[in-house]
């Protein structure tokens, strides 16, 4: 009976100090849209989604007064950020954000003149 009782008191013990790390299952990231002089820019379209064909994370936005737009995905994920201006594209910007798990990561890109002859970023 004692045996049983200690096993017990053991088991009871372990139990109760056992930690789980608790899981958030967000993965917010903010993406902000700079001239070339750090200024802010409104109204740039923003898309990001993972660098492969038929990707399943696909984001789109337009950035705010204070240049940026954010989003939230719900799992760990590598993103290609493409910003641009215009309709043809007359201004781009492009980077890789790389999501952490209940961190918001901020990622900030300079848009650039958007040269044809190069085919995007």
């Amino acid at each position: 009976m004692k045996i049983f009782a200690t096993v017990s008191f053991l088991f009871a013990l372990l139990f109760l100090s056992s930690c789980q790390k608790e899981v958030s299952n967000e993965f917010p990231f903010v993406v902000k849209i700079v001239n070339s002089d750090g200024i802010p820019l409104s109204n740039i379209s923003v898309r990001a989604t993972a660098d492969v064909p038929n990707a399943i994370p696909n984001f789109n936005g337009q950035t705010d007064v204070e240049g940026k737009v954010r989003f939230e995905y719900d799992r760990l994920a590598v993103l290609k950020i493409q910003a641009t201006r215009g309709n043809p594209v007359t201004w781009i910007g492009c980077a890789f954000v790389r999501l952490e798990e209940g961190r918001e990561v901020q990622k900030t890109l300079v848009l650039q003149p958007f040269d044809p002859s190069v085919g995007g970023c």
